[in-house]
């Protein structure tokens, strides 16, 4: 008793000091200056003074065009650059010497038809959003517009972070495929988003994408003139995919995290240049990472050509001293609006609310200090015996991560084990001791802190938990407690879910004032109207937690929103909690930002992936600590990275004026 006493004596509820999301600021000051060169009159290419002919369609500068007129004047006839309408095509050949015939009627009309196509400024308005189920804002219809009616079709959506590129990307590939335009959409993206665009076409756009793996299955589909494809950048580049894939065309090519492609001699960068396309989208928030050439590769691949050459652009638009500061930023400008959109926080009618987070630093009672640390370690012996197989790991794995959630979910896994034959009697009976150890807790140290905190702050609250059983545990307490609260996981029928939510948002007696959730409930569900969320328990996918967040703290929440964070101290959820909250500072990103820090980790490892080795080759909490100050150590230089990067955008911005 007087040792859980002392124990209660550490507890403490504290609010993290979160920085406001912003625009980096920067010494760098715009300044008018005049646009060097000179703009062809037929093309609007701007070249350089000396230049002869325009770099882009060849017009000669140095033709004094008076003088053609007057030697028209003198009877010298020369060939119309355009057939005047109504003028008869035999004339015109006979006239001008031409010998080659005109092509066979129909073939004349289908090109004229393609090239009315082609030439026509179309997208006047989007046809397309009454088939999406997705929220989309002014910026994001603007967006859409242009890309379509200016661009054709070709451009880099280089919205900053949280404004919804994706959603700009679907509408324009919805809008396209409605039209009839395409018909084939080949997807580009890391690895670890894969199933997240599959999950968004599908859900967001109703378009249904083949998640490609094997060389196999691009075979299957080489002639098919119909189909939609999501593969990683990764896995297509190599040669094995990657011969299948340049194997024939698409009508889309979209590309996620186009800055991955910013160096012109890496595989990847020559493998997207190479892939044959006719619209492409490129999605990055952070177009320049380390110098403004980077942006010149990412362009080159949308419209080569575009910023001329590699020498020119260099010369004319890239300061000496610095390779991230442009010159000439008038001209610069006017080439990237033809490709390239960007729209920031600041200039978009888009209003976030502000974010509070709190971490409530809980002891755990004796006889659940007693099951975590007996339970880990028998998790780190059966680790080191040398019969422990694949599956047996992975749940250890399990049963560590439930140690941290509730003594129900624990037990749930352990009278699996206990049942499984493959275990000796020995073990077997080590087993059951911890069993019937977490099934004498009565009630866990989360559930009561649960209740101080909906007694603490009045409102809708979202309880987020990764475990079926520890969800269970929740509502029957609630239900004690008399508090009205409805469940939401993956085993419901879309009727059930429906109801769910609608029992949460509405008000009055009967309504539900918490809702009870799985990770199924951060899946493509918006619920603004709920501004308070506990994390009851911590993946070690931070990514998950940015999913939980996004359902409150997303454009059209009207609330600040407070996110509280249960960590029972001693235990691996606290080392991971300090990881997220003061290395990462994850809770002061705006959504879509970590996964851009976590993109800098070296090796290409996730987050889960280090924690879950340094757990793994840990020998006691001690070491693992250790371990673990060191993985803090390079989160801390990934986030760094990060920070430099958005500086270098923000440069790009203040001299563009974007």
């Amino acid at each position: 008793m007087q040792g859980t006493i002392a124990r209660m004596a550490q507890e403490r509820f504290e609010w993290l000091e979160l920085n406001e999301p912003g625009a980096v600021r920067t010494k760098a000051q715009k300044a008018s200056e005049a646009v060097l060169g000179k703009r062809c009159p037929q093309c609007g290419w701007l070249d350089e003074e000396t230049a002869l002919t325009c770099f882009r369609c060849g017009y000669r500068y140095n033709i004094d065009q008076g003088m053609a007129e007057r030697i028209g004047q003198l009877g010298v006839k020369l060939p119309p650059r355009i057939i005047e309408a109504g003028q008869n095509l035999d004339t015109f050949f006979r006239i001008y010497g031409r010998t080659r015939q005109p092509e066979p009627l129909d073939i004349y009309q289908l090109r004229q038809r393609g090239l009315a196509l082609q030439l026509s400024q179309g997208f006047d308005r989007l046809v397309c959003l009454e088939e999406v189920a997705v929220e989309h804002y002014q910026h994001q219809i603007d967006a859409a517009l242009r890309a379509l009616h200016e661009m054709r079709g070709r451009a880099l959506l280089a919205d900053e972070v949280g404004l919804g590129k994706t959603i700009e990307a679907g509408i324009i590939m919805k809008e396209l495929l409605q039209s009839g335009l395409v018909r084939t959409v080949l997807v580009l993206t890391p690895a670890s988003l894969t199933e997240q665009w599959r999950e968004e076409l599908d859900g967001k756009f109703h378009e249904a994408f083949s998640v490609m793996e094997t060389p196999q299955q691009w075979q299957e589909v080489k002639e098919a003139s119909d189909g939609r494809w999501i593969v990683s950048l990764d896995r297509a580049k190599l040669q094995h995919h990657s011969d299948a894939i340049l194997d024939r065309e698409y009508d889309l090519l979209i590309v996620d995290e186009a800055h991955k492609l910013k160096n012109r001699s890496t595989l990847a960068w020559q493998f997207v240049n190479r892939v044959r396309k006719r619209y492409v989208l490129m999605l990055t928030a952070t177009p320049v990472q380390n110098d403004l050439m980077e942006l010149y590769s990412l362009i080159t691949i949308l419209t080569p050509g575009q910023l001329g050459t590699v020498r020119t652009f260099r010369k004319n638009f890239v300061e000496q001293g610095d390779a991230r500061h442009p010159k000439n930023s008038l001209a610069l400008r006017r080439l990237l609006n033809d490709v390239m959109i960007r729209n920031r926080r600041s200039k978009v009618d888009v209003k976030f609310t502000k974010r509070q987070a709190a971490i409530y630093h809980l002891e755990l009672s004796e006889p659940e200090f007693i099951l975590y640390q007996d339970v880990t370690d028998y998790i780190r012996r059966r680790f080191r015996d040398r019969d422990s197989n694949k599956h047996l790991r992975l749940t250890l794995i399990t049963l560590q991560r439930e140690l941290s959630s509730s003594p129900e979910a624990v037990a749930a896994t352990l009278r699996k084990m206990v049942q499984d034959r493959a275990h000796s009697d020995n073990v077997r009976t080590e087993l059951q001791k911890f069993l019937t150890l977490a099934e004498s807790i009565p009630i866990s140290r989360k559930l009561l802190a649960v209740r101080e905190l909906l007694e603490r702050f009045p409102g809708k609250f979202l309880i987020f938990t990764e475990y079926r059983q520890t969800q269970e545990a929740i509502m029957r307490r609630l239900e004690e407690w008399q508090i009205p609260a409805v469940a939401f996981h993956g085993g419901l029928d879309i009727q059930q879910k429906e109801q769910a939510v609608a029992a949460f948002r509405s008000e009055g007696r009967h309504a539900a004032r918490v809702m009870v959730s799985t990770e199924s409930g951060a899946e493509g569900r918006n619920l603004q109207f709920c501004h308070q969320l506990i994390n009851y328990d911590l993946p070690w996918n931070p990514m998950r937690v940015e999913q939980r967040i996004g359902r409150l703290h997303r454009l059209g929440q009207a609330h600040d929103v407070a996110i509280f964070n249960l960590s029972c101290n001693e235990t691996i959820e606290a080392h991971v909690i300090e990881l997220l909250a003061r290395k990462i500072r994850m809770f002061e990103l705006v959504i879509g930002e970590l996964d851009m820090i976590l993109g800098n980790l070296e090796g290409n490892k996730s987050f889960e992936d280090l924690l879950r080795e340094a757990w793994e080759a840990s020998s006691s909490e001690g070491d693992l600590l250790n371990r673990l100050n060191a993985l803090g150590d390079v989160l801390v230089k990934a986030r760094r990275e990060y920070e430099r990067v958005r500086e270098s955008n923000a440069l790009l911005d203040v001299a563009l004026d974007l």
